[in-house]
């Protein structure tokens, strides 16, 4: 396969990484908070940031997390670590150029967007808009990528069974 396909699988798999680290770090801050008071920590968190403490959206997170019990919290904790690791193993395949991991990916992504357009839907933002189609965009240069390929393999296997003496 020519070289120019390797670098969006390249771009790809790089940010399926950072996505992967950014969850991985989220997990672990989560199941850091168990047997803690969550929100004094995301209030020391905010305050060393800088962040007004009393702004609207920062008040709704530190109720939100003041509501989180210990178990819902731990199995956020593990659910992003699960999440991050899927991100990681997507993002090492398409770094590695395995063919696995272009369907991986392809089907992982496809099956978060119903969820990804009803959250668009639901709470409209620009940031949810432009996540939701660099997904589908994702999918589709997926999409084109297998059945590039699969065209490639099935092309070479035709003109290696004409040369084959029959």
């Amino acid at each position: 396969m020519p070289s120019e396909r390797h670098r969006g699988l390249l771009l790809i798999g790089a940010l399926k990484l950072l996505k992967a680290l950014a969850l991985f770090l989220v997990g672990v801050g989560l199941l850091s908070l168990l047997h803690r008071d969550a929100a004094a920590v995301v209030r020391h968190l905010v305050e060393a940031f800088g962040l007004d403490v009393h702004a609207h959206s920062i008040e709704r997170l530190l109720a939100k997390v003041a509501g989180i019990n210990p178990h819902t919290m731990r199995r956020l904790g593990i659910g992003t670590l699960l999440y991050a690791a899927v991100f990681a193993v997507e993002g090492t395949g398409l770094l590695l150029h395995k063919t696995w991991a272009e369907y991986l990916t392809a089907t992982v992504t496809f099956s978060f967007l119903p969820i990804e357009v009803y959250e668009l839907i639901s709470h409209p933002s620009v940031l949810k808009t432009l996540l939701t189609l660099s997904n589908v965009a994702v999918v589709i240069y997926l999409a084109l990528q297998i059945r590039r390929r699969r065209t490639f393999e099935h092309l070479r296997a035709e003109t290696r069974s004409a040369r084959s003496p029959g």
